[in-house]
């Protein structure tokens, strides 16, 4: 679906809005150099962790870490007893249903960045050779991943890439096939999904190429640029202090970036137990002007040993060291109230050269045209959020002296389900100003065939209406007030509707 503006009554949206829901999950969206709640303003903080239970490499198409309800309800009260706000999933199938985990995650007030590859052969770009991969089925599984997640208020962004520059050879091979898929993403998520998702990239932990890569992938046309920066860190080992881990450094070579950058990985495993003294320099005024918080990797412990809990083969979980010490870090360490700078306009122009990487400003032309002007088939699960009752999970959760937790998650955000006679007068509203809008979209179309003879071309101009209502915060509310998938997505549709958007 791509909306265009068509004449009709603005104000009914707030008044649907509010009549739909009492309270919500707000969306974030990037504005300048940080990401901001859509209604307040306020500038959004990453605090979480990387969340592969299993690890990337074993990923398998048929699960994933949101699939599975119990288990996702049981690391959610892990995510709660850590204080997170965020968590980054590698790997997704998006063929299956994930509406209870996402529903549950939302309504503990966390967010997700997810990252739009696999594992799988033809789910990624070939780093060394990636005119190989970049191709319409592969573009198809990434258009299938957004379909899937657009429909979540809590999703925070996507990444399209992952440490795709590591080396010299996919440092000239790869760069602007980057720009490709982000380009890609961002067409057809303005042809097909109501809300326009950031996508951003993550970075290796290599300063040959990190900032170079960075401000190659900010600059020029808005379609193909990223809209933020994540980069792998590891430079903080035990004990240590920001200008020794050379946070300074970091600080000083982003300092004048114009979009959100934050740590997409940390938490050095060479000195262990890890101390994680590097959260209080990362949410600190030092770094807040700059910085936009990060993700500490990784929640569960797999061969390359950063695991902050340990998974049995039955399911239960107990905590590692690295958990508590992780917990009372975050637990000091606030989101709200640091400072925060503004950033120049980001550049529309390259600069002449980037620093060891093949700056090519060609994009390649997408090789997935008829997708992204049609959209996908039903070969995905369009998400979306949905009733759900059962706080609990069936596993069992163990601190780290080996007693037994409670597995029952708390609920900070609750949606107020529309009545069935509000639905339906939301439909006969809709349908009213459905009508008008393409009587109107029919006469101008008319009046523009009539004047062919005379008018060369015409130009027509995209809006786009955002609206807010109030939101109320409750730890005891009902996880029952949740709204439907198809309330949800009726309402939102009908929504775009009552303010005279058409559907072309």
């Amino acid at each position: 679906m791509k909306f265009t503006s068509a004449i009709s009554s603005v104000a009914s949206l707030a008044s649907l809005a509010v009549y739909a829901s009492a309270s919500y999950i707000s969306t974030k969206e990037v504005s300048g150099r940080y990401f901001v709640d859509s209604d307040s303003g306020e500038a959004f903080f990453l605090k979480g962790v990387d969340y592969q239970p299993g690890g990337s490499s074993s990923f398998e198409d048929g699960s994933d870490p949101l699939s599975d309800v119990e288990s996702c309800t049981r690391d959610i009260v892990l995510f709660q007893e850590l204080g997170i706000n965020t968590i980054r999933i590698y790997s997704i199938d998006p063929s299956i249903d994930h509406d209870e985990c996402m529903t549950k995650l939302a309504a503990a007030g966390i967010y997700l960045l997810l990252d739009v590859n696999t594992p799988i052969y033809g789910q990624s770009l070939n780093r060394d050779e990636p005119w190989t991969t970049y191709t319409e089925s592969y573009l198809t599984h990434v258009f299938a991943v957004i379909e899937a997640f657009a429909g979540y208020n809590n999703t925070l962004g996507f990444f399209a890439g992952n440490e795709v520059v590591n080396n010299e050879t996919s440092a000239e091979a790869s760069p602007h096939y980057v720009k490709a898929v982000v380009r890609d993403m961002k067409e057809y998520m303005g042809n097909h999904t109501i809300r326009q998702i950031p996508v951003g990239y993550s970075s290796a932990d290599d300063l040959d190429y990190r900032v170079s890569l960075a401000n190659y992938l900010e600059a020029g046309p808005a379609e193909d640029a990223v809209d933020f920066y994540g980069v792998n860190s590891y430079e903080w080992c035990g004990e240590n202090t920001f200008e020794g881990a050379g946070f300074d450094t970091l600080v000083e070579n982003f300092e004048n970036y114009t979009i959100p950058v934050f740590f997409s990985e940390f938490g050095c495993n060479l000195v262990q137990p890890r101390l994680f003294e590097e959260v209080a320099s990362i949410f600190s005024n030092n770094m807040s002007k700059v910085f936009s918080g990060g993700l500490v990797y990784e929640y569960s412990q797999e061969d390359s040993d950063y695991g902050l809990v340990s998974i049995a083969d039955d399911g239960s979980v107990t905590m590692l060291s690295d958990f508590t010490a992780l917990s009372a870090k975050f637990a000091t360490a606030t989101t709200s109230g640091l400072s925060t700078a503004s950033a120049s306009a980001r550049p529309t122009t390259y600069l002449d050269y980037y620093n060891n990487i093949d700056f090519n400003t060609t994009i390649p032309d997408t090789l997935a045209s008829t997708v992204i002007a049609d959209g996908l088939n039903s070969t995905y699960v369009r998400g979306a959020f949905v009733k759900i009752s059962d706080l609990s999970s069936n596993y069992s959760i163990y601190d780290v002296s080996g007693d037994a937790v409670d597995a029952t998650m708390t609920t900070k955000i609750a949606l107020t389900i529309p009545t069935d006679s509000a639905i339906e007068q939301t439909d006969s509203d809709a349908d009213e100003v459905d009508s008008s809008a393409s009587a109107s979209a029919s006469a101008s179309a008319s009046s523009t065939a009539s004047n062919t003879a005379s008018t060369s071309d015409s130009t027509g101009s995209s809006a786009s209406a955002t609206s807010s209502s109030s939101s109320s915060t409750s730890s005891s509310a009902s996880l029952s007030n949740f709204v439907s998938s198809s309330e949800k997505m009726g309402v939102a549709a009908l929504l775009a509707a009552a303010v005279g958007l058409a559907v072309v």
